[in-house]
C-alpha cells in the first residue's frame, strides 16, 4: 500500500501538495525551455527544433546542451554565441540537472509526512541496503526546503527567458523559406 494511504497522520498536508504541486510545475517550464535554449544553440528555428527535443528526456537534453556548448566552443571559436553566454548556459544547465534530480523523486518515490514540516520519500528498491545507490533511494525533505526548491526553479525560469532572449534566433519565416528552397 503506498504509504500516504496508510493513515490520516502519513497523508501529506495540504502545504506539502502545494509546495511540490509549484516545483514540478516550474520544472515542466524549466523542462520547455532547456528545449528552446538547445534549439538556439543547434541554429534551428525553434518549431522544428521541438521535433527532435519532445522525443528528448531531461537527462539528453541537458548532455545535448552540454555538447553544444563545447562544439561553439572548439570548432565555432564562440564566435556565434559569446564564451561569457556560453559559460551562463553551463552553470543554467547544472542548476537545472539538480533540481531534474528532486523532481524525479517527487515522480517516481512513495510519499508520507513525518511531520508537519517534514516528509519522506523512498523508491522501495530493491537494492542492498548497505550499497552506494541505496542512499539514493530515499530522501527526507522539510516544507522550507521544498519551498527553496520553488524558489530555484522560478529562478531558473526566469534566467533562462532572459538567456534565450539573447542568443541568436533562426526566424522561421518566408526568407528562410525560399533561401532554403533554391537550393534544391
Amino acid at each position: 500500500m503506498p504509504l500516504n494511504h496508510t493513515s490520516i497522520y502519513a497523508e501529506l498536508t495540504e502545504d506539502h501538495f502545494i509546495a511540490i504541486g509549484k516545483l514540478v510545475i516550474e520544472w515542466s517550464n524549466i523542462e520547455f525551455l532547456l528545449g528552446v535554449l538547445l534549439s538556439r544553440l543547434l541554429i534551428t528555428p525553434e518549431y522544428l527544433g521541438r521535433t527532435y527535443t519532445d522525443e528528448l528526456n531531461a537527462l539528453k537534453i541537458k548532455n545535448a546542451i552540454n555538447n553544444a556548448v563545447e562544439i561553439h566552443k572548439y570548432r565555432y571559436q564562440s564566435k556565434i554565441i559569446s564564451d561569457n553566454e556560453l559559460i551562463e548556459v553551463s552553470e543554467i544547465n547544472v542548476r537545472a540537472d539538480k533540481l531534474r534530480t528532486l523532481r524525479n523523486k517527487f515522480a517516481h518515490f512513495c510519499w508520507t509526512r513525518v511531520s508537519d514540516e517534514e516528509i519522506f520519500g523512498t523508491s522501495f528498491s530493491g537494492k542492498i541496503p548497505k550499497s552506494k545507490k541505496n542512499a539514493k533511494d530515499f530522501i527526507k525533505l522539510k516544507l522550507s526546503e521544498l519551498v527553496d526548491a520553488y524558489n530555484e526553479a522560478y529562478e531558473i525560469v526566469d534566467k533562462l527567458t532572459e538567456l534565450i532572449r539573447r542568443l541568436p534566433q533562426l526566424e522561421e519565416n518566408q526568407n528562410l523559406i525560399k533561401l532554403l528552397s533554391r537550393t534544391r
